[in-house]
């Protein structure tokens, strides 16, 4: 099915490309919709979220359905990978299985200014506080969400030369041979699901917090 790239944004411009959206990396479970909002300030142990940005500061790019092959950790279930949507990969380490992600509807919502919407997160007494409290945190610049989506064991097929093709289980043999479901334990009792996220870290130039470089997804392990 081919994919039908669309834009929704308070900005009347050219619409935006999805060639454009930059690479986000998967969160180890998916999260609420609302839970995960663009321009968060996220820390291991607190998150705010800012009042001070408005509509105009963000960009959406939606495409209908989606597909992303994920390995998982075989024991806590949590997603360590995103490998697109390869139709074969190479056989998963130890420890580790491949599943899927499916959607009907995908968007990535980005900030248009990185830097100039944090300057007006700065606007807010209560986001400095918060910046002051947490000295290793992080302000989410780009998120990608996924509606009405399916996440599924992967079954794999060997297809010769290393290689196996992914094909989404409808349910198998487990450990100890006992049957098992299809369905991946995700749990977010939202319509909409965030599971990639891009984030840049704060740090501190000249006595005064800015944005520095892109930063792991370790606030939401």
């Amino acid at each position: 099915m081919a994919a039908v790239a669309r834009r929704r944004s308070s900005a009347a411009a050219n619409p935006l490309s999805p060639s454009i959206i930059p690479d986000l990396q998967i969160l180890p479970q998916p999260l609420a919709e609302n839970a995960l909002p663009v321009g968060q300030l996220a820390s291991k142990t607190s998150k705010l979220d800012p009042s001070t940005l408005e509509d105009r500061d963000y960009d959406d790019i939606g495409v209908r359905w989606y597909k992303d092959v994920i390995l998982f950790d075989s024991a806590t279930g949590r997603f360590v990978d995103s490998l697109g949507s390869a139709w074969s990969i190479k056989k998963p380490a130890d420890g580790t299985e491949a599943g899927t992600i499916e959607a009907p509807e995908t968007r990535v919502r980005l900030l248009k200014d990185a830097d100039a919407a944090f300057k007006k997160v700065l606007q807010s007494d209560e986001a400095k506080q918060w910046i002051k409290d947490n000295k290793d945190a992080g302000f989410v610049v780009g998120t990608r969400q996924v509606t009405n989506a399916s996440y599924k064991r992967a079954r794999l097929v060997d297809v010769g030369n290393g290689d196996y093709e992914v094909q989404r289980e409808v349910g198998g043999e487990g450990q100890g041979g006992k049957r098992r479901g299809s369905e991946l334990p995700v749990q977010t009792n939202s319509k909409t699901d965030v599971v990639g996220v891009l984030v840049r870290g704060i740090v501190v130039a000249g006595g005064e917090p800015a944005l520095g470089e892109e930063v792991k997804v370790e606030y939401w392990d």
